[in-house]
């Protein structure tokens, strides 16, 4: 018996759940791009301290420590203010998995494939909302396989840089969705949105402030009427001030008590100077892929290649655009043409921040020193050329009007996106390690340490390399085997807790004792002496180069505890954060009653 079709049912369950197509289509897109991490083991890269990161973050939570601003083991061995300054939100998102039952490996790696899929999935909402459904499919080719997207994975290894990708075209989809629509929810949509990039990438975050600002003044010059103006204007404002109160538990310490640490010395000098790292022109057509890193001159080991395709997609869609306005071909059409432009102008401004050109600016603006490379700046180079790049269809399918043709070549530019770039999309080198392996003491206080230690208190004894650069003055058969030392006296001690945020001790002295704690003196550290003596500090007087808290007990038995406790700084910007939270989750509450009544 023949099965009969009911096409109308067919066409109604499409569109029902079309939605859902074209996610999974876009899934699909972007499945090459990660799937060379779906086999046992883990891979090389330059940061390669995400597995530390991530133990150290789920061990400081186990301490039952929420938010673990300081963490053992790094440091050199003496602790280190970690999360104070290092923006956390990829390790809470790895540790989620983790505490799903993945690995330390699998949940760093579930992390990539989930900034791969978000990445991918937010660029084709953009595009299909400002263009169409085949701009966005084509947008998010372009975004998934650009060339330092996979460059962050697979050769640096900047997962937070990475995620702040995967972040930014949410935030410019919320900006644009108050834009259209200047409620009280899309203005806590773009809040919630911008607090994220922050906890994400702050450094990400500060230049990303110069296009949204640029965005809203573009808005602003497009939106009718004066009291129009006024309402998306303050929507955004009060949107944007509380999103930098959301996060500022995070950024606000991380700003004000950077001076404590070698921040300053490492960063915005040495090898990490600017001045060493702009892009040359020529690179952006064409530089060697490589997993080495960046250099002065045009020697660079790693790519800043665009990639010829979505160059050439951009050129296409600025010609296609300009004629659409020059000849005013229907007013939809002209008004997307003139976005499509102000996307090219935000291009060439991330291009030209890249270039020796802009070292006026860098110069001038010593807050971008911090950024280290000019080239991070092709960040936003990837959102605009997408966006740019992708619009091409709209404006072929709109010129020529066959949408068998356009479908065709959106798929076949897809595909050609895939084939071309995701060959690149791999490792240089596998490694068969395990959790085990990258988490112990020796690995973590020793080799993690020395490849970033920019939050080491500045007092600490330091020297150089032999290229010249800043460096802990320690070697490792000085790194601490136990929390304590003894500099003088006879004495018992008992160690009663050990963890990252609190330490504590019963110390039965026989005679006067000095007592150091292999903890780096950090503002934070309380010390508490029950029953109390007077507590006289020896770290100015005694050989002391690494700075370690370090008190003097007379004869006697006595209980030392040591606690990391917020600053004033900590506390006012924590309480920032929760009042902001609670009052955005009131309006929310009240809102959803409101709701729930008028149904």
């Amino acid at each position: 018996m023949p099965i009969m079709i009911n096409r109308h049912r067919v066409s109604t369950f499409v569109k029902k759940n079309l939605p859902l197509f074209e996610i999974l289509l876009v899934v699909i897109i972007s499945i090459p791009a990660f799937i060379s991490l779906l086999r046992t083991g883990y891979f090389t890269m330059h940061d390669d301290q995400q597995i530390a990161r991530l133990f150290l973050l789920d061990q400081g939570i186990r301490q039952g420590a929420v938010y673990p601003r300081w963490v053992g083991f790094l440091g050199f061995g003496y602790g280190y203010p970690l999360f104070n300054f290092y923006p956390p939100l990829i390790y809470y998102l790895a540790e989620g998995f983790h505490l799903l039952g993945f690995s330390l490996i699998w949940s760093v790696k579930a992390l990539i494939i989930t900034g791969y899929l978000l990445a991918a999935i937010g660029i084709y909402v953009l595009g299909k909302g400002l263009y169409n459904r085949k701009a966005g499919f084509l947008g998010s080719a372009i975004y998934t396989y650009f060339f330092y997207h996979t460059v962050n994975v697979y050769v640096r290894g900047a997962l937070a840089e990475f995620f702040a990708m995967t972040v930014l075209p949410y935030v410019f989809l919320s900006l644009f969705r108050l834009f259209k629509k200047p409620s009280l929810a899309n203005s806590l949509i773009w809040a919630f949105m911008l607090a994220l990039l922050i906890l994400t990438h702050p450094l990400i975050a500060f230049p990303a402030i110069i296009y949204f600002g640029v965005t809203i003044i573009y808005h602003l010059w497009q939106t009718q009427g004066t009291k129009q103006k006024i309402i998306f204007f303050s929507r955004t404002v009060v949107g944007g001030l509380t999103g930098l109160a959301l996060a500022a538990f995070f950024w606000v310490p991380s700003i004000l008590e950077k001076k404590y640490t070698l921040i300053d010395a490492i960063l915005t000098k040495e090898l990490a100077y600017y001045q060493l790292h702009f892009v040359y022109p020529s690179q952006f057509w064409y530089s060697l892929w490589g997993y080495g890193g960046s250099t002065a001159g045009m020697q660079d080991g790693m790519t800043f290649q665009l990639g010829k395709g979505p160059i050439l997609l951009a050129v296409v869609s600025l010609v296609l655009s300009l004629f659409i306005i020059l000849f005013k071909i229907k007013k939809a059409a002209t008004e997307k043409a003139v976005n499509t432009l102000f996307f090219v102008l935000l291009l060439v401004f991330s291009l030209f921040m890249c270039l020796p050109y802009s070292s006026i600016v860098w110069d001038k603006i010593q807050y971008l020193w911090y950024l280290q490379f000019p080239w991070r700046f092709l960040t936003f180079v990837a959102l605009f050329i997408a966006l740019v790049g992708s619009s091409s269809i709209y404006y072929l399918e709109l010129l020529f009007p066959n949408k068998a043709i356009t479908t065709g070549l959106t798929i076949v530019l897809v595909f050609s996106m895939i084939l071309v770039y995701s060959k690149y999309c791999v490792p240089q080198k596998y490694l068969l390690v395990s959790d085990q392996s990258r988490t112990t003491f020796p690995e973590i206080a020793w080799s993690i340490s020395k490849t970033s230690f920019e939050f080491v208190p500045k007092r600490v004894k330091t020297t150089k390399t032999a290229l010249g650069t800043t460096t802990v003055a320690i070697n490792q058969n000085q790194l601490p085997k136990i929390p304590y030392t003894l500099l003088d006296g006879d004495a018992r001690v008992q160690i009663v807790k050990n963890h990252f945020q609190e330490k504590q001790f019963i110390v039965e002295a026989a005679t006067p004792v000095i007592f150091r704690l292999n903890t780096y003196d950090f503002p934070g550290w309380k010390t508490d002496i029950d029953p109390p003596v007077v507590n006289f500090n020896y770290a100015a007087y005694l050989d002391n180069p690494y700075k370690l808290i370090t008190v003097s007990l007379p004869a006697g038995t006595y209980t030392l505890t040591f606690r990391f406790e917020d600053t004033l700084v900590r506390l006012l910007a924590n309480y920032l954060s929760l009042i902001s939270f609670l009052i955005i989750m009131f309006i929310i509450l009240k809102q959803t009653i409101a709701l729930s009544r008028n149904l």
